[in-house]
């Protein structure tokens, strides 16, 4: 299971807790990719939930990498978090999960290249040690706050001035490419899983070039792909975090973009999308699907200027969540063409 915002808990995730828990169900393994609150957010909700008594804790382990090298404690969670000032500048997820003993006991890196759990395999594309390295190196001192907070709602009307939506998609420069620079961003936990037959490829935001590499280095390439039923776009979207390279190295025909268009960072970057939609490693006979995990007027005007034939003319299909809190997708199915959401 993978949480993130807070408001993500409250609205969607707190039931489906809920769920498992009248049930007696639990849940294998949490994925944290990284601190930044849109991945972080809603499992710090859950972990209140939890103390507040509110909701158990179903999380038998947490594939986590903490920011900060912690020195062992015995202190246990309920005595640390009286102390604000030890949370706020520390690292709260660490110290409930570490207390519980939930915590692996080795980082998540490339270097692991797979863990298993029943019949999930889970491929581990990112970080390398060296992001790890970097991102423990900027929070070194224990007075360096943790830098959570990457992406603020912001007003249609002052967002669509920076949009690139009004790019026709033959006129964007696929040449042109600088890959995100955050550390934060960086230290990502990107897993490939395979359960079922059915693989998924979960980007966070991860930097395309560790992705790449470590694709590179499990054998596949422009002649070999590695074949995916689901991609989760990475960063929303963003144009540093999605690159020519990685792309074509996947064979892949849906991609989840988890982003609404009303944010600073003006996600989703059309110039991401058409990277895939015009990725020259690309099978035009197979038609692309592109699944929004929000539905508003920002994101369907993403591809009008190009007109209605856009569609028929590149092979491709936008589809957006409407009346639903989130799309369910089949891991039952062998065709992994066959997947869509109901």
């Amino acid at each position: 299971m993978i949480l993130g915002y807070e408001r993500t808990f409250r609205h969607i995730l707190k039931e489906e807790i809920r769920r498992l828990i009248d049930n007696d169900e639990r849940l294998d393994i949490c994925v944290v990719s990284h601190i930044h609150d849109d991945h972080i957010g809603g499992i710090i909700k859950y972990i209140k939930t939890i103390k507040n008594k509110e909701l158990e804790d179903i999380v038998n382990k947490w594939l986590y990498n903490p920011p900060v090298n912690y020195k062992p404690t015995k202190i246990v969670y309920e005595e640390l978090i009286s102390s604000p000032a030890s949370i706020s500048q520390g690292d709260d997820l660490f110290h409930y999960i570490n207390s519980k003993g939930k915590l692996l006991s080795y980082d998540i890196s490339d270097e692991l290249k797979s863990l298993e759990c029943e019949n999930l395999k889970m491929t581990i594309l990112s970080p390398p040690r060296e992001k790890l390295k970097s991102l423990r190196k900027k929070y070194k001192s224990k007075y360096t706050f943790l830098e959570t907070i990457e992406e603020d709602s912001i007003s249609e009307a002052v967002s669509a001035k920076e949009f690139d939506y009004s790019t026709k998609i033959s006129n964007f420069k696929l040449d042109i490419w600088k890959q995100d620079e955050s550390i934060e961003n960086g230290s990502s936990i990107t897993i490939l899983t395979e359960y079922g037959g059915i693989k998924v490829l979960w980007l966070a935001d991860s930097h395309p070039s560790d992705v790449v590499n470590s694709l590179k280095k499990l054998g596949y390439s422009k002649k070999n792909k590695v074949k995916c039923n689901w991609v989760k776009v990475s960063h929303h979207g963003s144009s540093g975090n999605n690159s020519n390279e990685l792309y074509s190295l996947i064979d892949c025909t849906n991609y989840l973009v988890s982003a609404n268009g009303e944010n600073k960072h003006f996600l989703p970057k059309k110039e991401s999308l058409v990277r895939i939609i015009l990725n020259e490693n690309r099978d035009f006979n197979i038609k692309y699907n592109f699944y929004f995990t929000y539905d508003n007027d920002l994101l369907r005007s993403i591809f009008v200027v190009d007109g209605k034939e856009v569609f028929r003319e590149w092979n491709f299909e936008v589809k957006y969540l409407t009346d639903k809190k989130y799309f369910h997708f089949n891991l039952n199915s062998q065709n992994r063409n066959n997947n869509s959401p109901k």
